[in-house]
């Protein structure tokens, strides 16, 4: 970016380096006023429109008279707090005791306000919507979806700078650290800075922030339970999977690539809007330390994957509000139809592991019931 004063010395420095390059957004600030700020209304849910954004305040208002109409499945969850003492707030949503888990993630990065009102859009809609397919994976798996997992940076983002995207510890003359890429996972391998005043460095250790760190302790509170982790961003319209360190195709890479190459076809269905499936090395740059690559090395979640929401670069961080339903719209088709892809490869097929462990071991018995009889 460059203020208009500077706009002719930019283009000098480019040119004469070599450098080709194209005006994406013309008037930075205007695409800001565009984004359109809602105000909700304490207990009266109608007021959570989804052509707005929200400040956390209201988000979190919202959230408690959600799970206070939907008390029967719906319960507010706390996975961690924040250097300036907020909570990091979520809601689960359970239709009944002993089933398989998906974890949502989102907000980690302040500025990107789409990934907050989508996840809100997802919560609403596993409560609210009368889809017999949305019903289905709502019943059929506990739910646990935090909005925003940087609550210090979403509210300075509001407040001070929209383009923030650190959370708010102070470093010496600085502040904030880049929350993704903090965890334990090849930390500052790739793709992060040590110098404070950049959007990307990767504090002084791994784990060394509060909220990653707390966040990280919670989820691994559920390990044995997550079938499915998702890590909300944006932009660039990916569907990344772990690892950030190397191209190469670790883990269960070709069966959650042909998962999630499927499910972003179905995401284009709606609107036409193409994204890209890859880990995160091959798809968009050598990154580590992210929490994506942290589930999936420490917990060894057998599907795990980060959005990257619209746009490609149009409007960027600065998605304008009349875009929230369209992209939250798509985003829902293609997590309905990524479970239904798991299923067909093999995972997410039992929302009920107790039950399984206990089928298998009375089949078990009977085996050797019959092995000993016909003895």
């Amino acid at each position: 970016m460059s203020s208009p004063e500077h706009k002719n010395d930019l283009e000098v420095i480019l040119n004469d380096n070599g450098i080709k390059f194209t005006v994406s957004m013309s008037n930075v600030q205007e695409a800001i006023n565009k984004e359109n700020l809602g105000t909700y209304t304490s207990r009266n849910l109608r007021s959570m429109r989804w052509d707005s954004y929200y400040t956390l305040d209201q988000i979190n208002n919202w959230l408690d008279d959600l799970v206070a109409r939907y008390s029967d499945v719906a319960t507010i969850i706390v996975g961690g707090e924040t250097y300036e003492g907020r909570q990091i707030r979520g809601v689960k949503i359970s239709h009944g005791s002993g089933k398989r888990a998906i974890f949502i993630e989102s907000g980690i990065h302040a500025r990107e306000w789409i990934t907050i009102a989508t996840t809100n859009y997802i919560i609403d809609r596993l409560l609210r919507s009368n889809n017999e397919d949305i019903k289905a994976i709502a019943r059929e798996f506990d739910w646990y979806i935090f909005p925003v997992t940087n609550p210090d940076g979403y509210v300075w983002s509001h407040d001070e700078f929209r383009m923030w995207r650190k959370n708010r510890r102070p470093i010496r003359s600085e502040f904030g650290v880049d929350l993704n890429r903090n965890w334990n996972s090849n930390w500052f391998l790739h793709g992060s800075s040590m110098d404070p005043s950049t959007d990307i460095y990767a504090g002084n250790g791994p784990f060394s922030e509060v909220e990653t760190r707390t966040l990280s302790e919670y989820i691994r509170s559920l390990s044995g339970q997550i079938d499915l982790y998702l890590s909300m961003h944006s932009f660039s319209q990916l569907l990344l999977l772990p690892f950030g360190n190397s191209t190469q195709g670790y883990a269960n890479y070709n069966d959650a690539m042909n998962i999630g190459r499927r499910a972003m076809g179905a995401l284009s269905v709606r609107y036409g809007t193409q994204y890209v499936t890859g880990n995160i090395a091959e798809a968009i740059y050598l990154a580590t330390g992210g929490s994506i690559d942290w589930v999936k090395e420490a917990l060894n979640i057998p599907l795990v994957y980060c959005y990257e929401f619209r746009d490609k670069g149009q409007y960027g961080f600065l998605l304008p509000a009349d875009q929230i339903i369209p992209n939250s719209e798509e985003v829902l088709d293609s997590l309905v139809d990524l479970i239904f892809q798991a299923k067909r490869f093999g995972y997410m097929n039992s929302a009920n592991s107790a039950n399984n462990v206990k089928m298998s071991t009375l089949n078990l018995l009977s085996v050797l019931a019959i092995i000993l009889y016909t003895y």
